[in-house]
């Protein structure tokens, strides 16, 4: 999708007009190789005029992403309203498509099809991302009232530090299907004109023996981060639990909810407010949500572009990536054979088990997931020579796992030559990266089951600082950059 051409603001405040997509020469990279000294170029320094004009118009979009988007349904469904709109069809209805097509499972999981110059029996240039995010949900049984108020149980999704979600603004957003088939989304926090929720915590002056002198994960345990709702008991009745019957009162006011009602849905607890900018200069941008939500929209955005590529594509947004993959919307389902078989019927193949499973061997992949960025406040977990600077492109993490490569998959070295040979070609900047030092901790992404399938596959992500936090930071010349990586494996891979 083109870049809209209006007025936007540079990192240095002042105003500037977008060039035209025609001129060529103010719009290409100055340079993305490295320097003699094998340094990768900051992207600010490196930038004609035109791009810096194009990295504010693309950060201004992916601003309005994350906030309209906050939960892997919302994911789902902005994907879902850009593709439609581009003429994608259903690929579950079966029969041929002239263009592309979509196929979404349960409204978490999406997978989009465009048809390129090869048939897809010789294989797909994939891209995989995932639309969950670490995050508190609201138990089914969650409403009760103790010591004077009302109060909502929480549960843990995902890795995520439970300090960090204590004493700041929380908002509730829902998706409950009733009894009689009917679905309904409500969100409560995020209108300014709408009260916050927050979950509590105790004073400095009391925390020596409950907190202070605990190691970290037992000083804040996870039962005890339950939410403040309420404090005005239900006036008109007698006996215990009205602070209860009000709190579940007012569900039923607002949603038409009752208790049991909240046994099928799925209420997402995630920090209230919208992403925005961060620094002086405007440089980075913060929000909840970034892993992996910028890799979701910088391949998306990516795909929108692309016109006849040369392999037939495939984009997956996975759910469930940050608690193992498990279940029928993670990668570890069947789900990317039923696409690449739904994409063989599109284009009037026969899609046979060993045809299928055939066409995903011969394919090459890039698993879209945000990298650790070295924080300099943190340099004793970092290996600095091989850490992911912001401002210095997408990294290709080769592996992941932890101490001497457990739980990864591994890129070879001829489809990493061949992946940088794209993103040289296309003046991308672009970094090499891991996670942090050896013994240090560690962590994977869906690159491990692509694997599986025979697939070529690296990961390829922006660098985040305070990654799983309620405020991840990224760099908005990376978040762009990372978008054009994708569109050239995309085009040229």
């Amino acid at each position: 999708m083109a870049l809209d051409p209006k007025k936007e603001k540079r990192p240095d405040g002042k105003n500037v007009e977008m060039v035209k997509d025609t001129d060529k020469d103010k719009n290409k990279t100055k340079s993305s190789k490295a320097s003699e000294n094998g340094e990768v170029p900051n992207i600010w320094e490196k930038a004609t005029e035109g791009e810096l004009q194009e990295i504010e118009v693309y950060a201004k979009r992916y601003l309005e992403f994350l906030t309209e988007a906050k939960t892997e349904r919302k994911v789902l469904s902005y994907l879902l309203n850009l593709f439609q709109s581009k003429g994608y069809g259903d690929l579950a209805a079966g029969g041929r498509l002239a263009g592309g097509g979509y196929l979404s499972h349960h409204g978490k999981l999406l997978g989009l099809f465009l048809p390129g110059k090869a048939s897809p029996a010789a294989g797909f240039n994939i891209i995989v991302a995932h639309g969950d995010s670490p995050r508190l949900d609201l138990k089914p049984k969650c409403v009760y009232e103790d010591g004077g108020f009302a109060m909502l149980k929480t549960n843990l999704y995902g890795g995520l530090k439970k300090f960090q979600w204590l004493v700041r603004p929380v908002a509730l957003w829902g998706f409950a299907a009733l009894k009689d088939g009917r679905t309904l989304d409500f969100t409560f926090g995020e209108d300014p004109a709408e009260p916050v929720l927050t979950i509590t915590d105790i004073l400095p002056h009391m925390d020596r023996k409950i907190q202070r002198d605990k190691r970290l994960p037992e000083a804040f345990p996870a039962e005890k981060l339950n939410i403040l709702a309420g404090n005005v008991p239900m006036g008109n009745l007698e006996g215990k639990n009205r602070l209860k019957k009000a709190l579940l009162r007012i569900f039923k006011d607002k949603w038409g909810l009752k208790e049991e009602d909240l046994l099928s849905s799925e209420i997402e607890v995630v920090p209230a407010g919208p992403a925005r900018e961060v620094g002086l200069d405007a440089s980075f941008i913060g929000s909840y949500g970034q892993d992996d939500r910028l890799s979701v929209f910088a391949s998306a955005m990516a795909l929108a572009e692309v016109r006849q590529p040369p392999r037939p594509i495939l984009l997956i947004v996975f759910d469930r990536e940050e608690i193992g993959s498990y279940g029928s919307t993670g990668a570890e389902s069947n789900f990317i054979e039923r696409l690449a078989g739904a994409a063989f019927v599109s284009q009037g193949l026969e899609p046979s088990w060993y045809s299928v499973l055939n066409a995903l061997a011969q394919s090459q992949a890039l698993s879209a997931d945000v990298e650790n960025g070295a924080d300099p406040t943190f340099k004793e977990i970092l290996d600095d020579l091989n850490s992911a600077k912001l401002a210095l492109g997408p990294c290709l993490t080769r592996y992941t796992g932890g101490a001497a490569k457990y739980g990864a998959s591994e890129a070879g070295a001829e489809y990493m030559a061949k992946v940088r040979s794209v993103f040289d070609g296309e003046k991308i900047v672009w970094q090499s990266s891991l996670i942090g030092k050896q013994e240090e901790g560690g962590g994977g992404t869906v690159a491990l089951t692509l694997a599986a399938y025979g697939i070529n596959i690296v990961d390829c992500g922006a660098p985040v600082l305070s990654m799983h936090s309620p405020f991840e930071i990224s760099s908005k010349a990376d978040v762009w950059m990372t978008h054009r990586a994708y569109k050239a494996f995309l085009e040229k891979a």
